[in-house]
C-alpha cells in the first residue's frame, strides 16, 4: 500500500474558544524541546518510573510517569528558561515548588478555565494523571471497558474527595493477613511505611490516612472475609497447625499412557524448593511413587532424584511427555498431549499442599491428606447460581481462536476452564460477594463511592488471577547449589508482556495467607494507591474516563487544547484479547456497580469485549488468519482516529503521539496515518523509557512526535530539495543522539519523525515527472543519513567505498548482530541502499521463521561478482583446510591478494564477532597468517575456482 506525503487541513472547525479566554501558545515546548536526558535517567527511579501507578491495575504497555509528565507539560506550555528549568526539575525529583509554578503558568496561560488535555487511547490513565497534576482538565478514552476502569482506578477515584462519605458499616482494618514473604510488604512494613508517610507529610498516623484508602482496605478485609467463610469446606484446614488454611496446592494435568493405558502426571520440575545452605535448608523436592497401576506421590528433603514427565529434550525445542511407570517410557509427542486435551482427556490431580511453616516462616510442602483430595474433587457445580439474569456464576464465554491463550491449543476452550473446579469456585464465590457488597454499600454511602469501592475490590480479582489460574507456575527462587535464598512463589501468567501462558503443573493459591492469595495481592493494591493518593496532595481535579472508540469521539468540534496520546503499538500486544480473562469476571462482579462498563451491552458478538474498532494488527502470518485486525486495517482506522483528533482539537491546538515498535512497516503505518489525517509532525524526540519484549518486537526507546494541524499555505516541495534538507536534517540529529548515548537501532527508528518534520514543511513533495513522492523514500532516505552519520570506518576505509552487499552487511551487524530481524525491516535495510530483500536472499541473508539473519557460514560459490563480504566468509570457512585454501578464495573472486577491503574487513570482522564464535577463530588466524595467503594466491591466476563447490558444499 503506499501513500503519498500529502495533507489537507479541511474539516477544521471552530474557532479554538478563545473569546473570553488568555491567548494560547502558537508554539509549544515540544515543537523545540523535550527533556530526552532527564527523561532517560527518571525512568530507572522508582518515582519516575511509574511502578506503583502500575502496580494499580493490570494492564499491558503503560507510560513511565517521567515521560507522560514531561509529554504533558511540553506539550501545554511555551518554550522560555524557566519552564525548561521547572519541568526537568519536576521529570528528575518531582519536587512539588517546581510542579507548583508550571501548573500557575498552565492556568495564567490558559485563563479561567483549565486546558483540555485528552488521551483517547487512555490505557490505565498514565498520561491523564499527569495532566490532572499539571492543572488541567484531564479527559481519557479507551476502547476497552478493562481499561477505562483502570483509569478511573488511577487518576479519578483518587482525586476526589470522599471526606464527607459516611462510615462504612464494617469493621475498620489496619491489617491484613498476608504472607512476610510474600513479593508484597508485610503488614508490619506496611504499617510502619505508613506512619512512616504520615510523618513525612506532616499527618499524625494511621488515624490521618486519606479516607479512601482506609474504607478501600476495610473493603477488601471483608471481601476476603466472607469468601473464606463461603468456601471453608473446600479447603479443609490443617489440625497440627491449629487448623490454619494452607496458602496453596500444587496441581498437574494427568493423561493416559498410550504405551501402557495407565495415567501420569504431566511435570514439568521435580523441584519444590531450592537448598539455602546459609540457614540449613536442605530444600525439598517432589517424587512419584508407584503401586501397581496406581501412582502417588512423596515429598523428599534435598534436590531430585527424579526426572520430570514433560520436558524438552536437550538441545531441542518443543515439550514432550513421557510416561513414567517403570517398564514404560512411552513419549507422546506435544500433538498427542494436545490431542488428549480436545478428546477431553485431562484429569487434574493434587500433587503436594504448600504450608509456612509456623516456627520457621519457610514455605514448606507435603503431600495432600484424603480429607483435601476429597474436598477439592467434590466441588458442586449445581449449587452455583447465575450471578445476575443471564450470566453465569463460572464463566462460559469461549476463548477466541485468535486470542492468543495458550491454554486453548490444549482444549480449554473458556475462559472459566483456564482454572480447576475449586479456583473457579473461589473466583466466583469472590465476584458474588463483590456484586453483594455494592448493593449493600449504595443504601449507605453515595452511589459513587460505593462503586469506586467495589470498583477496587474487583480490580482485585484481576489481579489474583495474573497468579492463580492453570498458567500460574510455582516460582522455586534459587539455585540447586544453595548458593541463593530459596523463597517460594506463585507465578505470574502473563509472560511477554501480555500473552497468557498455560502450565500442565500449576500452583493454586487458596482463601488463605500466603504468595498470590487475596490478602496479599490486596497489600501491594493498597501499598499503589497509598502512593498515588500521597502523591496528589497538591490540588488536582479528577481526570474524567469514558468507554469510547478513537473513531468516534464524544465530544464537540474544536473543543481540546492538546491532544497527548500513546496509540497501539501496531502488532505488540493485543489489548483486548489479552484483557478479556479480567473482562468476564468483571462483568460478574460489576454489573450493578459500572454498568456503563459491565452490564454486557458493550459486550461483542462473543460475550467478550467488543474489538470490531480495536486498532491493532492482530499475529501478523497465520497466527491471525482470518482476523479482520490487519496491517491495512491498523492504518486505516489510526488515520480515521486521528482525523477525529484534528476535529476535536482547537485551531492552534497541538498533538503529541508517543510510540515506539523496532518494525519499520509499523511505522510507516503510523507515520502515514498522522499525514493523511492532515497533521504535520513539528519534532520528535527520542527517550530509553521501557525494555518491552512481547514476543513480536524488543524496544528500548520511544519516540515523542510532536504534530499540528498542516497550514493550509505550504508550498510544493521539489524531490532533490527535500532530499537534502531531510539528510542534513537526520545527520544534525545524529550528533545530538550520539551525545545520548542512544543505540544506533534507535537512532533509526527516531530518525523517522525528524524526517517528517522537513517533509511537513510541503504540501506535498513531487519529483520532476510530476509523481508524488511516498513516505517510504522518506524513511528509506532518514535510515541512510544515521547509516552514514555514522561514518563507520574499516582500517581507515569509509564505508560508502564498500560494494553495496558489503556495506549492507557491515551495518547490519553493527545494528543487530546475529539476531533475527522481521521481513519488513530487512527490507528496509535492503532498500537504504537500493537493494532489493530478493537478492540479498542467499549471499547475504538467510531466510529463518522470524525473518531474515546475516550469514556469517560460507557461500555457496564465489566469482568475480562476489561482494567482499562473501570472500571474507569464504576465507574463514576454508582456513582449516589451509592456507592454499584460503588463497584459493581471493582467486576465485579475481580478488588481487592484497585486497584493501577484504582485509579491512577480516580485521574488522574479526573483533564485532564473539572471541570463542568459530568465524572470529578462524579469522583471527587468518590475520596471523595474512602474509602466507597473500603468498599463496597465484598472480592473475583463476585456476583454483575449480575447486569451489567443493570448498563450500555445506552450507546453513
Amino acid at each position: 500500500m503506499t501513500t503519498s506525503l500529502t495533507a489537507t487541513t479541511a474539516g477544521v472547525s471552530g474557532t479554538g474558544g478563545l473569546i473570553g479566554r488568555a491567548a494560547q501558545p502558537a508554539t509549544r515546548l515540544i515543537d523545540s524541546w523535550f527533556p530526552c536526558p532527564e527523561v532517560d535517567v527518571a525512568v530507572g527511579t522508582p518515582a519516575g518510573s511509574g511502578l506503583s501507578e502500575k502496580a494499580m491495575f493490570t494492564w499491558f504497555a503503560s507510560r513511565p510517569i517521567a515521560q507522560a509528565r514531561a509529554a504533558v507539560l511540553c506539550s501545554l506550555l511555551p518554550d522560555t528558561s524557566e519552564n525548561r528549568a521547572d519541568i526537568k526539575e519536576a521529570i528528575l525529583t518531582g519536587n512539588r515548588a517546581a510542579i507548583t509554578r508550571l501548573r500557575t503558568r498552565i492556568s495564567e496561560q490558559y485563563g479561567a478555565r483549565p486546558p483540555v488535555v485528552l488521551d483517547m487511547f487512555s490505557g490505565r490513565g498514565i498520561i491523564s494523571l499527569e495532566a490532572s497534576r499539571a492543572g488541567a482538565s484531564a479527559i481519557g478514552t479507551d476502547l476497552s471497558p478493562v481499561a477505562t476502569l483502570a483509569g478511573r482506578l488511577l487518576a479519578d477515584y483518587p482525586l476526589r474527595d470522599w471526606s464527607a462519605e459516611p462510615p462504612l458499616p464494617y469493621s475498620p482494618g489496619v491489617d491484613l493477613d498476608e504472607d512476610k514473604e510474600a513479593v508484597e510488604a508485610s503488614p508490619a512494613q506496611s504499617n510502619r511505611r505508613n506512619q512512616r508517610t504520615s510523618s513525612q507529610l506532616g499527618l499524625k498516623g494511621l488515624a490521618d490516612e486519606p479516607r479512601l484508602l482506609v474504607d478501600v482496605r476495610t473493603v477488601l478485609l471483608e471481601v476476603g472475609r466472607r469468601v473464606a467463610e463461603r468456601v471453608a469446606t473446600l479447603y479443609p484446614g490443617n489440625p497440627a497447625h491449629g487448623g490454619k488454611t494452607p496458602w496453596a496446592y500444587l496441581w498437574a494435568v494427568t493423561i493416559p499412557c498410550d504405551g501402557c493405558g495407565r495415567r501420569f502426571p504431566l511435570i514439568s520440575s521435580m523441584v519444590l524448593r531450592h537448598p539455602y545452605h546459609r540457614t540449613r535448608d536442605e530444600g525439598q523436592a517432589l517424587e512419584l511413587v508407584f503401586e501397581g497401576d496406581e501412582w502417588r506421590t512423596k515429598v523428599c528433603d534435598g534436590l531430585p532424584q527424579q526426572q520430570p514427565t514433560f520436558t524438552s529434550p536437550t538441545g531441542k525445542r518443543g515439550k514432550s511427555a513421557h510416561c513414567p511407570f517403570p517398564g514404560c517410557g512411552h513419549p507422546h509427542n506435544l500433538d498427542v498431549v494436545k490431542a488428549k486435551g480436545y478428546a477431553e482427556q485431562y484429569v487434574d490431580a493434587m500433587l503436594a499442599v504448600a504450608e509456612t511453616d509456623p516456627d520457621t516462616n519457610r514455605k514448606v510442602f507435603r503431600i495432600p491428606r484424603a480429607d483435601e483430595i476429597a474436598a477439592a474433587a467434590h466441588v458442586d457445580f449445581s449449587s452455583q447460581a447465575p450471578i445476575a439474569p443471564g450470566l453465569s456464576a463460572i464463566p462460559n464465554e469461549e476463548i477466541p481462536a485468535t486470542a492468543g491463550v495458550d491454554a486453548r491449543q490444549y482444549g480449554f476452550l473458556t475462559y472459566g476452564s483456564l482454572m480447576n473446579s475449586r479456583q473457579a469456585v473461589l473466583f466466583a464465590t469472590a465476584a458474588r460477594v463483590i456484586a453483594e457488597l455494592y448493593r449493600e454499600l449504595s443504601g449507605v454511602v453515595s452511589v459513587e463511592y460505593a462503586a469506586a469501592l467495589c470498583s477496587y475490590a474487583a480490580s482485585n480479582i484481576a489481579r489474583q488471577l495474573r497468579r492463580a489460574t492453570r498458567g500460574s507456575r510455582k516460582e522455586s527462587r534459587g539455585k540447586p547449589d544453595g548458593s541463593q535464598q530459596n523463597r517460594v512463589y506463585s507465578g505470574d501468567i502473563f509472560t511477554n508482556q501480555s500473552t497468557l501462558t498455560h502450565a500442565f503443573d500449576y500452583i493454586e493459591p487458596g482463601p488463605g495467607a500466603g504468595p498470590g492469595t487475596w490478602g496479599s495481592v490486596s497489600s501491594s493494591l493498597l501499598a499503589a494507591l497509598r502512593k498515588v493518593l500521597y502523591e496528589n496532595r497538591i490540588e488536582a481535579a479528577p481526570a474524567r474516563f469514558r468507554r469510547a472508540s478513537s473513531v468516534a469521539l464524544p465530544f464537540r468540534d474544536a473543543t481540546v487544547d492538546v491532544l497527548v496520546t500513546d496509540p497501539p503499538y501496531y502488532d505488540m500486544i493485543a489489548y483486548a484479547d489479552s484483557s478479556d480473562l479480567s473482562y468476564v469476571w468483571f462483568k460478574r462482579a460489576l454489573h450493578s456497580a459500572a454498568p456503563d462498563l459491565f452490564d454486557g451491552s458493550l459486550d461483542g458478538k462473543d460475550g467478550l469485549q467488543d474489538k470490531a474498532e480495536e486498532i491493532i494488527v492482530k499475529g501478523r502470518g497465520a497466527k491471525g488468519q482470518g482476523d479482520h485486525r490487519t496491517q491495512d486495517f491498523y492504518e486505516v482506522m489510526l488515520a480515521r482516529s486521528f482525523a477525529e483528533a484534528r476535529r476535536v482539537l482547537k485551531a492552534n491546538g497541538h498533538m503529541t503521539v508517543i510510540f515506539g515498535h523496532s518494525d519499520p512497516e509499523a511505522w510507516k503505518r503510523l507515520l502515514a496515518a498522522l499525514t493523511n489525517a492532515g497533521f504535520v509532525v513539528t519534532s520528535s524526540w527520542p527517550s530509553r523509557t521501557e525494555t518491552a519484549v512481547t514476543g513480536v518486537a524488543t524496544i528500548s526507546v520511544t519516540v515523542s512526535i510532536g504534530a499540528r494541524v498542516a497550514p493550509a499555505d505550504r508550498p510544493i516541495g521539489i524531490a532533490a530539495q527535500v532530499d537534502a534538507e531531510v539528510i542534513s536534517q537526520v545527520k544534525n540529529r545524529c550528533r545530538g543522539w550520539d551525545s545520548d548515548g542512544l543505540a544506533l537501532d534507535d537512532q533509526l527508528m527516531a530518525s523517522y519523525g525528524a524526517a517528517l518534520q522537513v517533509v511537513g514543511r510541503y504540501s506535498k513533495v513531487i519529483t520532476p515527472d510530476g509523481s508524488t513522492v511516498p513516505l517510504e523514500h522518506y524513511m528509506t532516505l532518514a535510515r541512510r543519513a544515521v547509516r552514514d552519520a555514522v561514518a563507520l570506518r574499516l582500517d581507515e576505509m569509509p564505508l560508502e567505498t564498500f560494494d553495496p552487499h558489503t556495506r549492507l552487511a557491515i551495518f547490519w551487524h553493527e545494528v543487530h548482530g546475529r539476531m533475527d530481524v522481521p521481513k519488513g525491516e530487512a527490507r528496509f535495510f535492503a532498500q537504504s541502499d537500493g537493494l532489493r530483500l530478493e537478492d540479498l536472499r542467499g549471499p547475504i541473508l538467510i531466510e529463518t521463521k522470524a525473518g531474515f539473519r546475516l550469514r556469517h557460514d560460507a557461500p555457496e560459490r564465489l566469482t568475480s561478482a562476489s561482494s567482499a563480504y562473501e570472500v571474507v566468509r569464504g576465507i574463514a570457512a576454508s582456513w582449516s583446510s589451509g592456507t592454499e585454501a584460503a588463497a584459493a578464495c581471493l582467486s576465485a573472486a579475481e580478488r588481487p591478494a592484497t585486497d584493501a577491503h577484504v582485509w579491512a574487513l577480516v580485521d574488522w570482522l574479526a573483533t564485532k564477532l564473539p572471541s570463542s564464535d568459530p568465524t572470529a577463530v578462524a579469522l583471527a588466524a587468518v590475520k596471523r597468517n595474512r602474509g602466507s595467503i597473500q603468498a599463496a594466491v597465484a598472480p592473475g591466476s583463476t585456476s583454483t575456482a575449480a575447486i569451489q563447490p567443493s570448498l563450500f558444499e555445506e552450507t546453513s
